[in-house]
């Protein structure tokens, strides 16, 4: 059984060649990012849904793939920063998601079905925002609208 090309540089010419073509490309399933790397240690990362090229230019799709590892690099140093923070996440979350979604200029995070989802465009983003964000959604506490 072969298996397919999910890395983040082979999704990126799947793109560019789709785009040429005048294919559109989408990301159905969840692929594990990097291989199977994990967050805080322990706890495995993948990206889920990535918006369709009808939606998301070819470079808005690498931006966002490539936002993924400045996303971890922050849970990771709330993880080290924040030891309540750290076991939270480690005692509830059953991995980590990272979503494409239109209109999130930053990132936010929330729980679905035990799993920590991670929204955002891709681009740049405040990190230290995020971190107090996330430490929020897993103490439990509200998120107001525009934080």
């Amino acid at each position: 059984m072969t298996r397919p090309c999910l890395n983040p540089a082979c999704l990126t010419l799947i793109a560019a060649l789709a785009f040429f073509t005048g294919r559109t490309a989408i990301a159905v399933q969840p692929v594990a990012v990097d291989g199977g790397s994990t967050v805080c240690t322990s706890i495995p990362a993948e990206t889920g849904s990535v918006l369709d090229e009808d939606v998301a230019s070819a470079e808005d799709i690498q931006a966002f793939h490539k936002a993924i590892s400045s996303l971890r690099a922050e849970l990771d140093a709330l993880c080290k920063q924040d030891k309540t923070a750290n076991k939270r996440l480690k005692d509830r979350a059953k991995s980590i998601v990272f979503e494409m979604s239109a209109g999130a200029a930053e990132p936010a995070a929330y729980w679905r079905d035990g799993r920590l989802v991670v929204e955002f465009y891709g681009g740049s983003f405040d990190g230290r925002s995020f971190r107090q964000h996330v430490k929020k959604v897993l103490l439990g506490q509200k998120i107001p609208i525009n934080d």
